[in-house]
């Protein structure tokens, strides 16, 4: 921009200070408005809402004009001293900005008499769907509305619903005063796992999940993993959420949900919940505390247990360091190995000489790991037995089909359930594909740890955490190695951010850096014909991966498409499968055809 670094840092100071300078005067106003609310006898709104939303008449169809019109006073989020609440009384992970702010917001809302929330939100926002209830948790039986704004919202309906939401506020504050909520009733806190006398439930997301049951039995768990998800998951999830959770959300909870009705009488032990966690920025962090708290309200004794990527999963109680260390590596390697296996069905099922061959192998060679890993025993000769099999059942007279990458949310693009069988409407459109392994983000996770290592300046922790990434790297290339070429190898993380990071910050810490990195990497290798994104309604990695997409597929000249899925039975997306399938097999003739511009920009709009 022309400026040095001087002139930058002084900037920012004078930024910094004007905005010390704005807070203290905003905090003054806060305090003047409280008097004279509690003077008048007011009853006052709170807005808790994004300040984009809040201070914007034209965003939010003028409510605050409007409330003020009813005879309340609205009163934006920063006026109440939310410095004087600690989030962390009602989670153990508040990791989002204005989950604290709302957090905060909620108890003083809730411990004064004359304060009532609403709640402005937008179509599919992501955070909301957590935050949301977990407001309305902290303010009891204290009337919590909610309006949803958005470019098709219309005035009429809004204002018909403030003068609802005044009448029942003035009928409460009459009634009298409301019972404020012991942060340990509604807490979100979930433990670490550790050896216990229940028995774990493991939800499925892909035989990834069996052979993770399989190594924590082999360290002495008693764990299980409920059955492929179908329709009945989402039947007994849809009784308990409010539909705006995302996709995964809904099928892990709905499967623990199913497997309690249909096994806890018949158990000899009690049960007990896993879910994988992180400390944000996704969604992905907070299911294990609201699952949690959906069991709690149901009555339903099921204990909830978690482990965070941010500790590289080492944070399982199951011993020694020792200990754990090696069952993180037998993990590594049996997670690697369903990699492998995954790619050689893709591979082959194509081009199979007898169908249905790939998938019988598949389920053979995941039971052998899982035999091994109870045993703790090497599962290499495994890889190289299930390499020479998968050769043998591919028909050399087929030619090649394009080569197509699926990427995006891992639990979607791994979960046939959830994705509509993706892979295989891809397999019956004349594709071929591979799908990004799990591995994938196991090595982010790695290299994560690693770089906040380096930002905390903690030796130990760097040390540890390099030589564990470059075992990681050793054993993946090792196995690799026995498929024969037959599978492409996958590139190391700093490969990937190597294509992300002219994009998107390697510290961004969801899944969206993987996305754009393995999509753009797919884009400028020409054995790919194109990148299918998938991701779940109202993701926020996904939504960045989307917005993107629609360059790196002009830049490259392949179609690139993002693909949504919300639980519905929908025929949108089998259309532009189709649609983007008849393209790369337009561009694939050999004739020299590349698709033009206006062929990916309706491709795009399909649906």
């Amino acid at each position: 921009m022309g400026y040095g670094k001087e002139a930058g840092r002084s900037a920012a100071r004078k930024g910094l200070e004007a905005l010390a300078s704005f807070k203290a005067q905003q905090a003054e106003k806060g305090r003047e408005l409280f008097r004279q609310l509690h003077e008048s006898g007011k009853l006052g709104v709170v807005l808790f809402a994004r300040s984009y939303m809040s201070q914007d008449s034209g965003a939010n169809l003028g409510i605050a004009e409007k409330l003020a019109q009813l005879g309340v006073v609205p009163i934006p989020l920063d006026y109440l001293p939310l410095e004087s609440v600690d989030p962390r009384m009602y989670s153990d992970r508040p990791y989002w900005y204005y989950e604290g702010k709302y957090i905060a917001g909620s108890r003083l809302v809730t411990e004064d008499r004359q304060l009532y929330g609403l709640a402005i939100t937008n179509f599919g926002c992501g955070p909301n769907s957590f935050m949301l209830r977990m407001a309305s948790d902290i303010m009891g039986g204290k009337p919590f509305g909610q309006l949803e704004v958005d470019e098709h919202a219309a005035e009429a309906g809004i204002v018909t619903r403030l003068e609802a939401f005044v009448d029942t506020i003035v009928g409460h504050a009459r009634a009298g005063e409301s019972k404020v909520v012991n942060p340990a009733d509604v807490y979100r806190g979930v433990g670490v796992i550790e050896r216990m006398d229940r028995r774990l439930v493991l939800p499925y997301m892909s035989p990834h999940a069996e052979i993770i049951g399989a190594a924590m039995r082999g360290y002495g768990l008693d764990a299980v993993v409920t059955p492929e998800a179908d329709t009945r998951v989402l039947h007994y999830a849809d009784k308990v959420t409010t539909g705006v959770e995302c996709l995964p959300y809904r099928v892990t909870l709905g499967s623990y949900l199913q497997y309690y009705d249909e096994h806890n009488h018949s158990s000899d032990k009690k049960l007990a919940a896993f879910m994988a966690g992180a400390y944000g920025p996704c969604r992905l962090g907070h299911y294990a505390g609201e699952q949690l708290r959906t069991f709690q309200d149901l009555g339903i004794d099921m204990p909830m247990y978690a482990s965070v990527s941010n500790n590289g999963y080492r944070d399982m109680q199951l011993g020694s360091r020792w200990d754990v260390l090696s069952f993180v590596q037998y993990t590594w390697k049996a997670a690697v190995a369903v990699d492998l296996l995954q790619k050689l069905v893709w591979r082959t099922r194509p081009y199979e000489l007898e169908s249905g061959t790939a998938d019988a192998l598949m389920r053979k060679y995941t039971a052998q790991i899982c035999e091994r890993l109870e045993s703790r025993s090497q599962i290499k000769d495994i890889v190289a037995e299930a390499s020479e099999a998968f050769k043998g059942i591919i028909d050399p007279s087929l030619p090649r089909r394009p080569l197509v990458g699926i990427n995006g949310e891992i639990f979607l693009r791994s979960n046939d359930f959830s994705n509509q069988n993706l892979v295989r409407q891809c397999e019956a459109a004349g594709l071929e594909v591979i799908v990004s392994p799990m591995a994938e983000w196991m090595k982010y996770v790695a290299r994560r740890n690693v770089e906040d290592a380096i930002r905390d300046k903690s030796l130990r922790r760097l040390i540890m955490n390099t030589v564990l990434e470059k075992v990681q790297e050793r054993i993946e290339r090792n196995l690799e190695v026995l498929c024969d070429g037959l599978v492409e190898s996958d590139p190391p993380t700093k490969h990937l951010l190597h294509y992300s990071r002219q994009f998107l910050s390697s510290k961004c810490g969801s899944e969206a850096v993987l996305s754009i990195g393995s999509g753009v990497e797919w884009m400028d290798n020409p054995h790919f014909a194109g990148v299918i994104s998938v991701m779940p309604h109202g993701c926020m990695p996904g939504g960045i991966v989307a917005a993107m997409s629609e360059k790196f597929s002009a830049t490259y000249g392949k179609p690139w498409i993002n693909v949504t899925y919300d639980g519905i039975m929908e025929t949108a997306n089998s259309t532009r499968l189709q649609n983007f399938a008849e393209i790369i097999r337009f561009c694939s003739q050999g004739d020299g055809h590349s698709a033009s511009p206006d062929d990916l920009r309706s491709l795009s709009a399909v649906g």
